[in-house]
C-alpha cells in the first residue's frame, strides 16, 4: 500500500525516554503512523522486511553495540524506497560524512524540539535531504572544535582509539613527525599537557565516538 496517506515509521532508540518521545511524536501527527519501535539497530532490516516501513528513525549507537550506520547502509541496500533519519545525541564531528557514506537520507540531532523534528521528518518524506550545515561545536580547554583542521581531526580520531604514533602514521599515510607535529599544534590550541587528556576529553565530550 504504497500510495497510502499515512506514512508507516519504525524508530530505532535504546535509551528508553527518547524513544517514547518519538514514539509520541509520530501519534500525534496525524500524518504518520508507528509501525515498530525498537532498542536494536541489527533488528532493524528484519523490521523493514517483515511489515509496511516508509521511514525509519534511526539511533546511531544502539543496544549490544548495534551500529545505526551499519544498519542503515543494509536497509538503504535492500529497501531503497524506504527513508532514513539518522537521529543522534552525539557531536561526532565524522557523523555526518559517515551518514552519506550509508546513504541515510537525513541526519538530525535528539536535542531538537519536537517541532524541528517533525519538520525534518516530513522535508525527508517530501525528497529532500537534510543535513546541518556541520556538527555543532564542542569547546576542549581554550579551543572550539572548528579550530581543528582536517588533518588534526584524522590524527584525533586515530588517537582516541589508542593508537602510537607510528601506527597512526602508517594508518594515515604521513610521517610520524608529522602526526606529533599535528598532535603539538591540537595541545597548543587546547592548552592540555598531553595527549592522553586531549583524547580524554574528546572522547568525554563525544567530539569523537569510538567505534561508530
Amino acid at each position: 500500500m504504497r500510495g497510502k496517506t499515512v506514512k508507516d515509521v519504525l524508530i530505532v532508540e535504546d535509551q528508553r525516554m527518547m524513544r517514547e518521545s518519538m514514539e509520541n511524536y509520530i501519534r500525534q501527527s496525524g500524518r504518520y503512523r508507528l509501525a515498530a519501535s525498537i532498542a536494536n539497530a541489527g533488528l532493524a532490516e528484519s523490521c523493514c522486511e517483515r511489515q509496511p516501513v516508509d521511514l525509519v528513525l534511526m539511533d546511531v549507537c544502539t543496544e549490544n553495540d548495534e551500529s545505526g550506520f551499519e544498519a542503515t547502509r543494509k536497509i538503504k541496500a535492500r529497501f531503497p524506497n524506504i527513508r532514513v533519519i539518522i537521529v543522534t545525541s552525539m557531536l561526532d564531528c565524522g557523523y555526518l560524512s559517515r551518514a552519506r557514506e550509508v546513504n541515510a537520507d537525513s541526519i538530525w540531532f535528539k536535542d531538537a524540539s519536537q517541532e524541528e523534528l517533525m519538520n525534518v521528518v516530513d522535508r525527508t518524506m517530501n525528497g529532500e535531504s537534510v543535513y546541518p550545515d556541520r556538527t555543532p561545536q564542542v569547546q576542549l580547554g581554550y579551543a572550539g572544535s572548528y579550530e581543528f583542521s582536517e588533518a588534526e581531526l584524522r590524527v584525533l580520531r586515530l588517537l582516541v582509539e589508542g593508537m602510537t604514533y607510528r601506527q597512526m602514521a602508517e594508518a594515515l599515510g604521513v610521517s610520524a613527525d608529522t602526526v606529533k607535529a599535528h598532535v603539538s599544534s591540537m595541545l597548543s590550541k587546547t592548552g592540555f599537557t598531553s595527549k592522553t587528556k586531549l583524547a580524554a576529553v574528546v572522547i568525554s565530550k563525544k567530539l569523537i565516538v569510538n567505534g561508530f
